[in-house]
């Protein structure tokens, strides 16, 4: 894997990380939060 490779897979990681904290922020409702963090955990295994 090249540098550019990592830099860009450790900045979409951040990212992600930073829109699912948003969502989860936002959320309203525990059944809410329950289903973010689920497609969350999907997304980083």
């Amino acid at each position: 894997m090249s540098m550019i490779e990592r830099i860009r897979n450790r900045r979409d990681a951040s990212r992600r990380a930073r829109a699912i904290e948003h969502a989860l922020r936002s959320a309203n409702s525990p059944a809410v939060r329950e289903e973010l963090l689920a497609i969350a955990q999907r997304h980083m295994s």
